[in-house]
């Protein structure tokens, strides 16, 4: 009789060990997460080397500052062209700011082109990139487990069982230390 309980109790744990060695990898499902991760910036210039004009018109009628003289003897006013403004203008410099884009996936690109002496002198950009990270892991649906226990009413158990996600399903072989009487255990699991 002895002999049956031990042959009993080493069947249920190999078998339980070798439904968790072959079942380990029985069913699993794919999980994927995307992550978007700012860059470093990437900063630099353009010089006016670098740059070449496609394309220049002069306008049919130039709008040209202007200031207004009154001829105090006849009484009526004259509009002449303002040769300082037009200078002042030609020699001032002007940085301008354009977001070319600023997209979650593709990152952001501002240019900051620079007008001196009518003609573009440079451009700075600064360019921050996103990085797509995307992570693919398997995720196992069933996970098989071997179990043992004991008790202080003199019981060892061993067993095992399969969760399902995260309820699990158990069995166990118990024998009494004490009387030498064996029984069965079945249990339900959840993991958090």
């Amino acid at each position: 009789m002895k002999k049956i309980e031990y042959l009993m109790f080493l069947f249920v744990f190999l078998g339980g060990f070798l439904i968790g060695y072959l079942g380990h990898g029985l069913t699993t499902k794919t999980v994927e997460e995307t992550k978007y991760i700012k860059g470093d910036t990437v900063s630099g210039s353009v010089s006016m080397e670098q740059l070449s004009p496609i394309k220049e018109e002069t306008p049919v009628i130039p709008l040209l500052p202007v200031k207004v003289i009154e001829d105090t003897e006849t009484k009526t006013q004259k509009q002449i062209v303002d040769t300082a403004a037009i200078i002042a203008e030609y020699e001032k410099k002007r940085t301008y700011n354009a977001i070319l884009f600023d997209d979650k996936k593709l990152g952001k690109l501002e240019l900051y082109p620079t007008i001196q002496y009518n003609k573009l002198s440079g451009i700075d950009y600064n360019f921050t990139p996103i990085i797509q990270q995307k992570t693919i892991y398997k995720e196992r649906i069933f996970q098989p487990f071997v179990s043992g226990s004991y008790s202080t009413l003199n019981y060892i158990g061993i067993g095992g069982g399969v969760f399902y996600h995260n309820l699990g399903l158990e069995y166990q072989y118990q024998k009494s230390l004490a009387n030498q009487s064996n029984g069965h255990l079945f249990g339900l699991k959840y993991k958090f």
